[in-house]
């Protein structure tokens, strides 16, 4: 390694300084969190229940899971639903280092205290049409770098089903809205497998998805997804 290479993180921050989304003070040019409001955060406590399904007030919530295990980092609300929307809708890139950062350090807390990890991680599929107008889906920009060291991605879930968008939609309709909406085209059987999402509001997507990879022989799905939207 030359005198250059390894002074050239030192030169991109003196030359394009970065600054924390959140407190605005100085930061590496890698991350866009500082480690104090990194751990600021009102982030899930994974120590107490790697499964957030058998949290209490989250199971109220969401009474009517058909997956088995549920893992998120956090409740959609500020500043998480901000950055969430800004790159969703807007594709403010550097929202998405953030958002990386903490699934990052919610991963890890989750391994650590977690006896069992997925086989494989699916993260849930855009229809074409949809993907073709909005040109990326958020959830692979976001999620797909962070987790080829546990399990490998797999693309056999397909949304064969052009749905209308879920957010203007009440509980019942988003569900009929959802039927038949995905198929699982690999053998699953035996498999634990993670379905990745951005934000569960209540759970009608996810539990669509399940259906499919239970259908095609899965003996485990756990829901993995940035955020959860409380009551």
């Amino acid at each position: 390694m030359t005198y250059f290479t390894s002074e050239l993180p030192a030169i991109i921050n003196w030359f394009f300084p970065s600054s924390c989304v959140q407190c605005h003070s100085p930061i590496k040019h890698c991350a866009a969190l500082c480690d104090y409001c990194l751990e600021d955060l009102p982030l899930f406590n994974l120590a107490e229940h790697t499964n957030l399904l058998q949290r209490p007030d989250i199971y109220e919530m969401f009474p009517n899971c058909e997956f088995d295990s549920l893992f998120s980092c956090a409740f959609y609300q500020p500043p998480f639903d901000y950055w969430l929307k800004k790159l969703k809708f807007n594709n403010k890139i550097h929202y998405k280092v953030a958002l990386q950062q903490v699934i990052q350090k919610q991963l890890i807390q989750l391994f650590f205290f977690s006896p069992t990890r997925p086989d494989i991680f699916i993260i849930l599929p855009l229809h074409n049409s949809r993907f073709l107008a909005r040109g990326f889906n958020q959830v692979s920009q976001v999620w797909q770098p962070l987790l080829s060291e546990y399990a490998p991605i797999n693309k056999s879930l397909i949304r064969n089903k052009k749905t209308q968008a879920q957010s203007a939609l009440s509980k019942a309709k988003r569900m009929k809205n959802l039927k038949g909406a995905f198929v699982c085209t690999q053998d699953m059987s035996d498999k634990t497998v993670a379905i990745i999402d951005d934000v569960m509001t209540t759970g009608a997507t996810l539990n669509a998805a399940t259906r499919a990879l239970k259908e095609a022989g899965a003996k485990h799905v756990w829901a993995f997804t940035t955020c959860l939207t409380p009551l």
